[in-house]
């Protein structure tokens, strides 16, 4: 599995956890799988992906703008293990628009663009090193 094939994956399985989080007990139920499976998935991203784009002229911006949505991922998963109610409920809802709204950046803006790179790294090899890197961040996690 290519790079992108991976993340597209990881995309996949997030979005059908959010799906599944029809109504509040739903939401706290599967709070704790979404929030490792963002942590997993931003972690590769941040330290394996991003690294080799960030580098190429008409990706630097894109990745930056993807780097700050993590930044505002990561803060609603931080107030949403801290609330409840219909504070957590509209937390949630945020948190599943805001991770929409990077996934399609990503699968529509930055993915189209890192396929058209000549002088990028291979994308399979980075691939594996992404599936290897999230192994061992769930390994060392425990998620």
């Amino acid at each position: 599995m290519n790079a992108l094939e991976f993340l597209k994956h990881d995309h996949d399985n997030i979005r059908n956890l959010f799906d599944d989080a029809k109504n509040y007990t739903e939401m706290k139920r599967l709070f704790e799988t979404l929030k490792n499976a963002l942590e997993a998935h931003t972690h590769v991203e941040e330290t394996a992906f991003y690294p080799e784009y960030e580098k190429h002229e008409r990706l630097k911006d894109l990745v930056q703008d993807a780097r700050i949505q993590h930044g505002l991922i990561k803060e609603l998963l931080h107030d949403l293990e801290h609330s409840d109610g219909p504070e957590f409920e509209n937390s949630f809802q945020t948190l599943m628009a805001e991770v929409q709204l990077h996934f399609n950046a990503e699968e529509n803006e930055i993915f189209p663009q890192v396929r058209s790179l000549v002088d990028g790294p291979d994308l399979t090899e980075l691939g594996e090193e992404l599936q290897s890197d999230k192994m061992e961040y769930q390994l060392v996690h425990g998620t």
